[in-house]
């Protein structure tokens, strides 16, 4: 269960590189298109909102059940926790601020931002869930020899 954890955190890790790749990529669309949906930057949108924090939830279940120490539980959770603060407290209050679809207001650029910061805090827990990941398989393969020992 341990080698799947190990797995799972780095999918994880990859989908929040792929994120930042994704932000870029729909940043630099040119001509912008007049249809947010058909945007470049919805596939930044669907992968932040819904792929990133589905396969944080399978990673954290998974490390409750690998019987990961509470830090590595935590470290695995945090995608969900930073993505609902992107959703219900930085996008809400860049809206207060001033910002539209169509238009944003300095008071709104200095909220949103934190987005890009609460993305490094996002790369910085994922990468630190692999390393907790590998940490604690290593533990328990360590563990296993002496038993068959």
């Amino acid at each position: 269960m341990r080698k799947v954890l190990v797995v799972f955190t780095v999918i994880q890790l990859a989908l929040v590189v792929l994120q930042f790749y994704l932000a870029t990529y729909g940043a630099f669309e040119t001509p912008e298109p007049a249809d947010p949906e058909s945007a470049a930057i919805g596939w930044h949108v669907l992968n932040g909102f819904m792929v990133i924090p589905a396969v944080s939830l399978v990673t954290t279940i998974l490390a409750a059940v690998a019987r990961a120490p509470g830090k590595l539980i935590g470290l695995c959770a945090a995608p969900i926790v930073l993505v609902a603060i992107q959703m219900f407290v930085l996008f809400p209050l860049a809206e207060l601020a001033g910002a539209t679809m169509e238009k944003t207001t300095p008071a709104s650029l200095y909220v949103l931002g934190f987005h890009a910061i609460v993305g490094v805090l996002l790369l910085g827990a994922a990468i630190s869930a692999v390393r907790g990941a590998q940490a604690h398989a290593r533990s328990g393969a360590g563990h296993q020899a002496t038993e068959t020992v």
